[in-house]
């Protein structure tokens, strides 16, 4: 399993559940999801756990796993509790691999870059519509013979 750094796009979004705490929690411009070896995703993580590392991460999967497999057999919830424990374990169990320092930088600095350019496109749009509402319209008057006010 591996650690994937994702542009959010609607960072106005609900909160997020942590994958590893279950705490919620906002992800503001940059997303952090953990994700299986075929590249499906498991869950979204909270920045306090993944700076606890690895380790922590696997620890608390384990032991969230393990809760969920002392839980009573259910039908009726879906997924089941021992389904997703088995999940949970199967995650704790494999090589995690987090994102580099250089990862995260360069993340953020694609984030920096496409907000940059929005903001441009932006400004640029906002000046081409106060440039067409300042040109007031144009008035043509038809050259017509002068009215004398006499009728002929």
């Amino acid at each position: 399993m591996k650690i994937q750094l994702k542009r959010n796009f609607n960072p106005h979004s609900p909160r997020l559940r942590c994958v590893v705490c279950e705490s919620q929690f906002a992800s503001g411009k940059l997303r952090t999801l953990l994700c299986h070896q075929d590249e499906s995703i498991a869950g979204d993580i909270c920045m306090d756990c993944l700076g606890q590392g690895a380790n922590y991460i696997q620890q608390q999967l384990k032991a969230r796993a393990i809760v969920l497999l002392q839980q009573p057999w259910r039908d009726d919830i879906s997924p089941s509790p021992h389904k997703q424990a088995l999940e949970l374990w199967e995650l704790a169990n494999s090589h995690l691999i987090l994102p580099s320092i250089y990862q995260r930088l360069w993340q953020r600095l694609l984030i920096f870059a496409a907000a940059t350019k929005d903001l441009g496109l932006a400004k640029r749009g906002s000046s081409n519509r106060r440039a067409q509402q300042s040109k007031l319209p144009t008035v043509t008057f038809l050259e017509e013979e002068p009215y004398s006010g006499k009728d002929n």
